[in-house]
């Protein structure tokens, strides 16, 4: 499939004309910025910029919406990273002089509304190549398995928010037929730009590269932390399938979604395109925000994290809404706030994730070590941890690992680009 040539069109034509969704209630923040299309804080468009009276009063109104039962579920998860390299103010040695490393896990948000239908934050991911090659990582399990063994019905999704586009986080969209999905207008120009610039050292995308693996069993990525690092064929294409099929909700800044499920734009608190989700629940209001909240500890002690497209002033920004979203002053922890890959997670150290459990099939066997934490239950919902909860830590690989093979038409690769 001569992807390269085709992807760009499907995404141009989405992001520059709108007119193959349906059309979105969207609610500007903001008066500032004119014609010009500029907003009050340096280097963000209008759309991407919401008053902190605005924020205010989204975190009292929205109280009075419906209320959401919140899991997070592990999707798979990053074995060995070096601290520094996710959050450079922590990439010191350890008190043996060691690197200090950490696990990641990639966590999916699951809401449940009254009426039974669910909405999750993200998808995770499920190229395995990437997960057990690429990233040496662990535990991947499809979501739909992870939503059943949690006792719910993943035929019940009608709505996925992604963070941003990238592999990790917007994945397995085609497993959920009956859902929208939600992405901000300005993530897809971010993508088509993304497939079309011309030199590979700064368009590549997240794709092993060919050639023989390092001594350790890995692969080299071919972007690393380039700029247009996470587009790969696979999720690019299940992205533009869910527009192309009608599918899609294409956004342009802050958008109420549901009664008591509200986005806001978090443009280049991660990638240009970076949204967050506000929902309703008993415990007050939660603020998902994937990778622009990648730590929960970076928004607590104000450290960035896992910079990438990332405008450091904006990151503070976009961790500045979860404050306010949830009536937190500055200092103040702000237990509230649901980050992708804050490596406390499924602990007592991250609160909000301390009602955890290792999912198990319906023979009672471990689902690959995939963990899950129930937040808050609404609606007369009733807890679905089991009451003796596994809750001792475990990986799981696969002991055959899936064929390696870079995807083909891939401009990140040397030599693949397409004239």
């Amino acid at each position: 499939m001569r992807f390269g040539k085709r992807a760009a069109p499907f995404l141009g034509l989405a992001a520059l004309l709108g007119v193959l969704v349906a059309p979105v209630t969207v609610t500007a923040q903001s008066t500032a910025g004119g014609t010009s299309g500029l907003s009050p804080d340096p280097q963000v468009i209008a759309s991407g910029f919401e008053s902190m009276d605005a924020l205010r009063a989204d975190a009292v109104a929205n109280a009075g919406g419906d209320k959401y039962s919140a899991w997070i579920v592990e999707s798979s998860r990053f074995v060995g990273v070096p601290a520094g390299g996710f959050m450079p103010d922590r990439g010191g040695p350890d008190a043996q002089g060691k690197v200090t490393m950490v696990d990641l896990p990639v966590n999916v948000g699951i809401l449940k509304g009254k009426d039974g239908k669910i909405t999750l934050y993200d998808s995770g991911w499920m190229q395995q190549d990437y997960i057990y090659r690429w990233a040496g990582s662990c535990c991947a399990t499809p979501l739909r398995d992870q939503m059943v063994a949690m006792g719910l019905n993943p035929d019940d999704v009608t709505r996925i928010v992604v963070g941003h586009g990238h592999w990790d986080h917007a994945g397995q969209l085609d497993q959920f037929q009956n859902a929208v999905l939600y992405i901000q207008r300005e993530e897809l120009r971010a993508i088509d730009w993304a497939l079309n610039y011309p030199d590979p050292k700064i368009s590549a995308w997240n794709t092993m590269s060919l050639g023989p693996p390092n001594p350790n069993g890995t692969y080299n990525n071919t972007c690393a932390r380039t700029p247009a690092c996470g587009y790969p064929p696979k999720t690019i294409m299940q992205i533009a399938g869910k527009i192309t099929s009608g599918m899609a909700q294409v956004v342009d800044g802050r958008t109420e979604i549901a009664s008591g499920l509200i986005i806001h734009p978090a443009f280049r608190g991660h990638t240009y395109g970076a949204q967050l989700l506000q929902a309703n629940t008993p415990a007050g209001q939660l603020v998902f925000g994937s990778d622009t909240y990648s730590s929960w500890e970076g928004i607590r002690d104000w450290n960035v994290a896992n910079i990438q497209q990332t405008d450091t002033v904006q990151q503070f920004l976009a961790y500045e809404k979860c404050y306010l979203l949830t009536g937190t002053p500055t200092n103040q922890v702000p237990h509230n706030c649901i980050a992708a890959h804050e490596p406390l997670s499924y602990s007592s150290d991250y609160p909000i994730t301390k009602n955890w459990w290792n999912l198990a099939d319906s023979s009672g066997k471990k689902l690959n070590c995939s963990r899950a934490a129930e937040i808050t239950l609404a609606n007369s919902d009733t807890s679905h941890m089991p009451g003796s909860p596994d809750q001792v830590k475990c990986a799981m690989v696969p002991s055959t690992l899936p064929a390696a093979s870079a995807e083909p038409t891939n401009p990140g690769v040397p030599g693949q680009r397409l004239p």
